[in-house]
């Protein structure tokens, strides 16, 4: 993963994690009840990987959170000169 993907892949995991305790499902438990698979929603987690549009939108939809909510969420966590174009 190139550096910025790393950035935006930690960013995106904060913001799940946070959606995920706040449920107070486990992981397992979760992704069970939904059909999601739980290396999915480990990997993004653990900011291996940022995850598919599709499989965000399924896991957002599963917690009953709006895309432009998550994404707002996640911008706050992104360094200000995130993807700045560089002098």
């Amino acid at each position: 993963m190139q550096h910025d993907e790393k950035i935006l892949a930690k960013a995106i995991a904060k913001v799940m994690v946070d959606i995920s305790n706040k449920s107070g499902k486990s992981l397992n438990l979760f992704c069970n009840e939904y059909s999601i698979p739980a290396s999915t929603l480990s990997n993004i987690e653990l900011a291996k990987k940022s995850g598919k549009i599709f499989s965000l939108y399924k896991i957002l939809k599963a917690y009953g959170i709006s895309p432009s909510k998550f994404f707002a969420a996640v911008e706050k966590e992104l360094p200000s000169d995130f993807l700045s174009p560089e002098d």
